[in-house]
């Protein structure tokens, strides 16, 4: 029964608190996912690059391409990974563990249809360690820029994951009168409402992903889908 926790690069900027957080959300063998969205607009903004956003998934070309690997690899994976070692989670940062293809559209080096390296995640897990995973995937060319929600759901589905929870800076799924959903039976609608939009379309779109893949249950803050607690 793996867990597999996706952590956003706004929690990320303070590794200690944001470990804290986590703590309480691993129950059992667990598996990290993390972005780094703020970081690499930091790290972008450092370049005099702009940051351009389509359906919420960030245009990535060969410059924005190297801001997230300086970002992702060289602040956020390590930094994390320390501060959950020093907090006694034997943490492992696995690089190389995603695989994707190039997204057709106007996204350029951006990855989808993900898939995970599930016997070597699974293989860490059973030796009681937490693979820590950035969402730099390997593709047929290039590396590619991967969405953190659509990473999560890919490494859950693939692992057989009972569990997928989306750590995020905002107390959980909205409904049209801005109240925060408890459960929701179906992902479906909110696809398709209009009061949704920005970063939470590809969220909701990873959870759809991650239950039709066989995760029993998906936390997005407060908000639940799938089995009841």
């Amino acid at each position: 029964m793996i867990t597999v926790i996706k952590i956003g690069g706004a929690l990320l900027q303070d590794a200690n608190l944001a470990v804290e957080v986590l703590k309480k959300k691993i129950e059992g063998p667990a598996v990290v996912v993390h972005g780094g969205g703020v970081q690499i607009t930091r790290m972008l903004d450092r370049m005099n690059a702009q940051s351009r956003f389509v359906d919420g998934l960030r245009v990535t070309d060969e410059a924005t391409l190297c801001a997230v690997s300086l970002a992702l690899m060289g602040e956020v994976h390590t930094d994390l990974i320390h501060a959950m070692r020093s907090a006694g989670l034997p943490a492992v940062g696995i690089f190389g563990a995603i695989q994707a293809q190039k997204k057709q559209g106007p996204w350029g080096l951006v990855g989808a249809n993900v898939t995970a390296d599930a016997e070597t995640l699974i293989a860490l897990t059973q030796a009681g360690k937490i693979p820590v995973i950035p969402t730099l995937g390997c593709g047929e060319h290039s590396l590619l820029n991967i969405n953190g929600d659509e990473t999560a759901a890919a490494v859950a589905v693939s692992i057989g994951a009972t569990r997928l929870v989306f750590m995020t800076d905002v107390p959980g799924v909205k409904d049209a009168a801005g109240g925060v959903l408890g459960h929701v039976s179906d992902v479906g609608p909110l696809l398709s409402a209009d009061f949704v939009s920005g970063g939470m379309l590809p969220k909701l779109r990873a959870v759809k992903t991650a239950l039709d893949g066989g995760v029993a249950r998906v936390l997005v803050g407060a908000t639940q889908f799938g089995g009841i607690a």
